[in-house]
């Protein structure tokens, strides 16, 4: 399933090491959002990694995408052809 991920981190360190996180996931769209491909298994794994990381006062969105979601998606960039940026 495709993942898009919005954070929004404080403590540099803290942010940094969730963008290497992420990064070896997926891609950066931005600076702080993600689009990370993770098996349907491996959902809440994944947002264990997240929690483990960052601190409760952080802000973290994760959003799942749909097939019709990403069927109806822009593409981007030719080099990536499974995210999409809307």
């Amino acid at each position: 399933m495709t993942l898009v991920v919005a954070y929004d981190i404080k403590d540099d360190r803290i942010r940094a090491r969730l963008a290497r996180h992420l990064k070896k996931k997926g891609i950066r769209l931005q600076k702080s959002v993600f689009a990370v491909e993770v098996e349907r298994h491996q959902f809440k794994r994944f947002l264990a990694g997240i929690k483990k990381i960052t601190d409760e006062q952080d802000n973290i969105a994760v959003f799942r995408l749909c097939q019709g979601c990403k069927k109806n998606a822009i593409q981007s960039k030719k080099a990536e052809p499974f995210y999409y940026i809307f």
